[in-house]
């Protein structure tokens, strides 16, 4: 109980911040209370005390209440240790300059990217997050991105935020009360994530750019360290000398991309192939995630010292202790030898720690640096300590045993073609998408229910259930957890989390915890709605969606310069809690509202609620197969014809007949690889570049770079994937900020005369409108093209990228075409279009590749 208490106490004691900002009153009790008693600044810890008071044990209210004055709370040692880790948590405060302060009530929290500054580049303008829970609506508008994204200063000023304070306490309160258990730690963070994320920690005499949440969240992790530190070091616990008393551990698993995209796709295998390169992407996501939860199990630690995890990655916090790094070098050995096993070395998990102190924690890029060059080493030596595993080979290898999708040997039954494990990925990428709930299985008995049906991770003793919201759900958990260990039921892209809590078996409850979790999972099927719901869209369907030219849409996207943002963007303020504000709002993103703006690119399984919809809706037969058994049938599905859009009421009415054209294979922490129909894959890229850039501030040190990839739906997929990635490592290496498409790298944003994306996309859809008008040939477009062609011998810029600017500047120089290029324009009637073409036709010549190709497959 100790230990419980130390965690709660650390995780809750500036909960009267919130509930003080309320403006509520205190009871005469408090009157009594002094400076002296509860410690300078500490006046909040009052409220901390009357809300702990209502729903823990007073020991925890104590510890709380007397963490900025330790030696007054009923256990020094333990009030010592929160005291401490408060302050190396809040080592990242920047103070203001002498004599200033900020009018709490009127004082937002500061979005941590427009903190950010690498390349010389100026800091942008202060931007603020606006007060209100943490959500992400599952409609496919905006609304919740805008209720969240960052706003202008002089939007912000002048509010008196008690009313705003006020509601969301409420809300908090209410789902608190409605706990009926209120002792698990996983439940209140969660509910501590949905409310206090976008609640300024300090805000009276120092910068608002750190949440609540984040504060509380490393507290309780230092706080937990140093308990296990004090308990199992021979060290003795300092109080005003700290010594290196915590562990930072990195670890990464390297190999993902060969392991994802190593698949072939034969015959046999194409209807699967796309739940089953999904299946792929999430297991290792899974895996990751297995991966940090087991050694957070092994050390004793909680949820929060989990600092990040995503993208194949995580960073832990723990104590540093003989005891910890024995566990650490043994999950490593154990995780490495079963990738040798099960995988034929084809993943490694490199793992790395360094030893640091409270100052360490405060200047935290400096570690972010040596962890990072440790990770690098570590990666050039893999399987050092287990060469004999790497190097025995089976007696013999029957090579008509391969799997014909992964080529991996494996015990063959009957006709099967397929090894287990790839068919468990199938079963996982279908289970998967769109999914309302992620449950996860903790058992070290691994029992073979378990095992049957999740994804289980042995060697880690935790598996994985996908399910949709029913309402037999509370009563499978029930079963469930009757031989777990323990469960986690985490609600998935909804901070509505608790539904099922108060459903639950009351005997079990303290085995069960509830949270939620963002995950990229938009899958086009045609929904719960349909008669046909169990029937997915493969990648030869979404081919068939796109306009003119059956062809599939292969992007890939992640973050410029992601190691510098994170230890140099934020200059001499990189402290623990920056890094996990940071990670958490990237994170967000990428894992969360990609979701919302991937759910913008639909087609409909009907629409016979709108009148006069034949001529709104083109219609398109797809062949089918149910997820669950053989069954093919011809279904109709309907797409908006070119131009045309529906009012508000006809949106509303077709919502639920919604088919999402998207298919994110992967999305998560900084990068993501999607597929679609073509037209929708570009237009996706542009509209999450931008949306991305509003999330972020409009930060000119962060930016995206992409990579398309427009194929036949039969050409490999994962050869497709590979190409995109390395079209994607063009436009990085021509200066990053860049898209490759159609075999050009171009900026995103124009320069001068140096034409970006979004304008030379803008002028690819005037060009498709006047040719669907007539007003212009298609032949005049593919002489535009003939013409700069004959004029310049350039391959594209995407076979030069060491000379990026200089090809660029020789594009714009070359005029050899205008006399031809001005002749041609006779062929245009219209007096003014001919004027407009004219004007922009010379100034988009030099991408005039672009446009050409987009109305090539449109037009088609």
């Amino acid at each position: 109980m100790e230990f419980e208490n130390l965690k709660f106490s650390a995780l809750l004691h500036d909960i009267g911040k919130f509930y003080q900002r309320t403006g509520a009153s205190l009871c005469s009790d408090y009157e009594k209370y002094k400076v002296e008693d509860f410690g300078t600044n500490g006046a909040h810890a009052k409220w901390s005390h009357e809300f702990i008071s209502n729903y823990w044990n007073k020991k925890i209210a104590n510890l709380a209440f007397y963490h900025h004055n330790p030696n007054k709370s009923y256990d020094k040692n333990l009030g010592s240790i929160i005291q401490v880790a408060d302050h190396h948590s809040s080592g990242e405060r920047i103070n203001l300059e002498k004599g200033k302060h900020n009018e709490v009530l009127k004082t937002l929290l500061i979005s941590v990217f427009s903190e950010i500054s690498i390349e010389n580049n100026k800091k942008c303008n202060e931007k603020y997050v606006p007060l209100t829970e943490l959500r992400l609506d599952e409609s496919s508008d905006n609304e919740s991105f805008d209720d969240l994204k960052p706003q202008n200063e002089e939007k912000m000023s002048g509010w008196n935020l008690k009313p705003e304070y006020n509601k969301l306490w409420n809300k908090f309160t209410k789902e608190i009360n409605g706990l009926s258990k209120k002792n698990d730690f996983n439940t209140i963070l969660a509910l501590l994530k949905k409310y206090t994320s976008t609640i300024p920690s300090a805000a009276y005499v120092s910068k608002s750019d750190i949440s609540l949440f984040d504060h509380s969240k490393t507290t309780a992790a230092i706080a937990t360290s140093r308990y296990l530190y004090k308990r199992d070091s021979e060290n003795k616990l300092k109080k005003t000398v700290d010594d290196d008393v915590y562990i930072i551990i990195n670890g990464d698993i390297s190999g993902i991309q060969n392991f994802i995209f190593k698949v072939s796709s034969p015959k046999e295998a194409q209807s699967g192939m796309s739940k089953r390169l999904r299946g792929r992407s999430l297991y290792l996501t899974l895996l990751c995630d297995a991966i940090a939860s087991h050694i957070v199990e092994e050390l004793e630690l909680t949820e929060a010292n989990i600092l990040f995890c995503g993208g194949g990655r995580f960073t832990i916090i723990g104590p540093n202790t003989d005891k910890a790094k024995n566990k650490l070098s043994e999950i490593k050995d154990t995780i490495n030898k079963e990738f040798i096993n099960k995988f034929n070395a084809e993943l490694y998990l490199a793992l790395v720690l360094e030893e640091c102190n409270g100052e360490d924690l405060s200047q935290y890029g400096d570690v972010t640096r040596i962890l990072s060059n440790k990770l690098a080493e570590d990666k050039k030596h893999k399987f050092i300590d287990n060469l004999e595993d790497v190097f025995s080979l089976d007696d013999e290898v029957k090579y008509e045993d391969l799997c014909s999708v992964c080529g991996n040997p494996y015990e063959k039954k009957d006709e099967e073609t397929i090894c287990d494990e790839c068919k468990s990925h199938e079963r996982l990428g279908q289970k998967a998408a769109n999914a309302d709930y992620m449950i996860k299985i903790y058992s070290k008995e691994n029992k073979y229910k378990f095992k049957k049906k999740c994804t289980f991770f042995e060697k880690l003793n935790i598996g994985y259930l996908f399910k949709n919201e029913s309402s037999n759900l509370a009563m499978k958990i029930d079963e469930w957890a009757i031989d777990a260990d323990k469960i986690e039921v985490i609600k998935l892209n909804n901070t509505d989390f608790l539904t099922l809590e108060g459903k639950v078996n009351d005997d079990l409850r303290d085995k069960i915890s509830f949270s939620f979790s963002f995950l990229g999972n938009v899958v086009p099927n045609l929904g719960r709605y349909s008669e046909h719901k169990y029937m997915p869209l493969y990648f030869e369907h979404l081919a068939k969606i796109s306009r003119g030219s059956d062809k599939l849409g292969v992007l890939k996207m992640d973050v410029d310069n992601l190691g510098r943002i994170f230890s140099e963007g934020l200059s001499d303020s990189v402290s623990i809690s920056r890094i996990s504000t940071l990670s958490s709002q990237m994170d967000m993103f990428f894992s969360g509202f990609v979701n919302n703006i991937a759910s913008q690119f639909k087609v409909y399984s009907n629409v016979n609620d709108i009148e006069d919809w034949k001529s709104k809706f083109k219609d398109i037969k797809l062949e089918l197969q149910d997820d669950f058994n053989d069954d093919v049938e011809t279904v109709t599905i309907y797409k908006l014809k070119y131009g045309v859009k529906l009012s508000p009421e006809e949106e509303f009415n077709l919502e639920k007949y919604e088919i999402p054209t998207i298919h994110i294979n992967y999305s998560g922490g900084d990068d993501l690889l999607v597929l679609g129909p073509y037209d929708d894959i570009i237009l996706f890229a542009e509209e999450l570049r931008n949306k991305f850039k509003e999330w972020t501030c409009n930060n000119p040190s962060i930016n995206l770079s992409a990579g398309i990839n427009i194929v036949s739906p039969k050409f490999p997929i994962g050869k497709a994937a590979i190409m995109s990635e390395d079209y994607l490592e063009t436009s990085k290496s021509c200066g990053r900020n860049k898209i490759t498409l159609f075999g050009e790298v171009v900026n995103w944003d124009s320069t001068d005369n140096i034409k970006g994306f979004e304008d030379i996309f803008e002028f690819c859809r005037d060009l498709e409108k006047n040719c669907e008008n007539k007003n212009i040939s298609k032949g005049f477009v593919y002489s535009m093209l003939h013409l700069w062609q004959n004029s310049y011998e350039s391959k594209g810029l995407a076979s030069n990228p060491d000379k990026w600017e200089e090809d660029v500047v020789k594009r714009l120089q070359i005029k050899r075409y205008v006399p031809l290029f001005k002749y041609k324009l006779r062929l245009i009637k219209n007096r003014e279009l001919k004027e407009d073409i004219d004007k922009k036709g010379l100034k988009f010549m030099p991408w005039i590749k672009i446009p050409v190709s987009w109305i090539s497959l449109r037009m088609r």
